[in-house]
């Protein structure tokens, strides 16, 4: 029998196309049906509660890892029910706001159904690394991350641009009936693709079962819980973990604001909008994750970590610079800004995975890893709060200017990051369980 363990093609595939499942509805929400609404009439405050309901389930990653840890049905596989049920969560929201009509109207509705899609979307995301964790070999981690990372950086550019421009020439409900379909389409590879030999396809199947090794790793929440405390008391995972909190609060802000001040002020059409985003954007997002991968392995961490995000920082600075001094900013630096800044903040993200593996330890390091990316999106969706009161105070020139500074203050943390206190712990330990 054919699965995920047995053949290593028939897991890099899955596991790519989930990621890509992911991106796609993200790109649409995000990045197509905001631009498009911004040039119905959404406001810059709008944008940013629309994009912070999309990101706060991001933020539950902290809790699904225990969860799906202490509740599996194993007969069908440690992982595969969760993604399954993840994944039909996504598709019956999308059904949802179908049978709502065009809810483009209803700013609060929307921003509900957002946050419920994406609820499913960060559980599927957590039982997929899980998933990967369980069946990835040691020699191919690395690769497939890139992968998945890559195919979900394509799902998103193409959610962004052939659903923007569906979303103009067809209309918002013929737009998510087509990622619907997709959607049905990408749950056929866990419900067709088994993890192991001798598991059930479906809980009434009568297919023996066979035990395995690891089928006893339940652990009680709370001593996960107990676990991450003693792995944060560390100084340079605390730290790691304020860096995080502190430097991508000028993403979030950037997020909301750019879709409806490009519409606004430099006059792009929403489908020009998502196809520059979701196309050379995408592109060179893509290679700034590679870029940073690498990077990150040659020189540090820590170093291509702050190049790319506090290189975001610098460039958002330039952009309220020019915003501020010159009657109408040049299309070519328009267009560079909209594909490179995703370039940049890759290139750190991937930067940033790699120190958060490097810092997560103990007995719960995978929830710890899960831990980071929580409050990587926490970050996010504060900046999306502050875009109203920002808004309120200051001008958007000055705002920009102001995320220079946000995001180049937690530098002061980046020498209490270093991880080698952290890996010498782990490689003692690992001595110890040889032993």
């Amino acid at each position: 029998m054919i699965t995920l363990t047995t053949n290593k093609w028939l897991r890099v595939t899955t596991l790519c196309v989930l990621y890509f499942a992911q991106g796609f509805p993200w790109g649409f929400m995000t990045t197509a049906l905001v631009s498009f609404l911004a040039s119905k009439g959404l406001t810059m405050v709008e944008s940013g509660q629309l994009t912070a309901m999309a990101y706060l389930p991001w933020t539950f990653k902290l809790f699904w890892g225990p969860l799906i840890d202490s509740f599996t049905y194993q007969a069908m596989g440690r992982r595969r029910p969760w993604i399954l049920f993840a994944q039909l969560g996504m598709a019956i929201t999308l059904i949802a706001m179908i049978w709502m009509g065009d809810i483009t109207g209803n700013i609060s509705l929307l921003g509900w159904m957002f946050f419920l899609h994406n609820c499913f979307a960060s559980l599927q995301d957590v039982s997929c690394d899980a998933l990967a964790v369980d069946i990835l070999l040691p020699e191919e981690q690395g690769k497939v991350n890139g992968a998945m990372w890559g195919s979900k950086v394509i799902g998103t550019g193409m959610g962004a641009v052939v659903m923007g421009t569906l979303l103009v020439s067809k209309g918002l409900v013929f737009a998510i009936g087509l990622q619907t379909i997709l959607m049905f389409c990408i749950i056929l590879f866990p419900l067709l693709v088994l993890e192991r030999p001798g598991e059930k396809r479906f809980p009434w199947s009568k297919d023996p079962v066979l035990s395995h090794s690891n089928d006893e790793s339940m652990r009680n929440p709370i001593d996960v819980v107990k676990d991450l405390f003693t792995a944060f008391s560390m100084r340079p995972s605390f730290f790691a973990g304020l860096f995080i909190l502190l430097a991508a609060i000028n993403q979030g802000v950037n997020s909301g604001i750019l879709p409806v001040f490009y519409n606004k002020t430099f006059g792009w059409e929403p489908d020009t909008y998502s196809q520059v985003f979701g196309g050379p954007g995408a592109v060179l997002e893509f290679f700034g994750a590679l870029l940073g991968g690498v990077l990150a392995d040659r020189f540090g961490r820590r170093k291509i970590f702050f190049l790319g995000w506090g290189g975001f920082s610098f460039l958002a600075g330039i952009f309220g610079f020019l915003i501020l001094s010159m009657e109408q900013i040049p299309y070519w630096f328009q267009f560079f800004y909209l594909v490179s800044h995703p370039f940049l903040i890759a290139m750190g993200t991937v930067a940033m995975f790699a120190l958060a593996m490097a810092l997560s330890w103990s007995k719960s390091s995978a929830t710890m890893f899960t831990s980071y990316m929580a409050i990587s999106n926490l970050s996010v969706v504060i900046g999306t709060r502050l875009i109203g009161p920002l808004t309120e105070s200051f001008s958007v020139g000055q705002i920009y200017v102001l995320l220079l500074v946000i995001g180049l203050l937690p530098v002061v943390f980046l020498k209490s990051m270093d991880p080698r206190p952290v890996l010498d712990i782990k490689l003692k330990e690992g001595k110890n369980n040889q032993d």
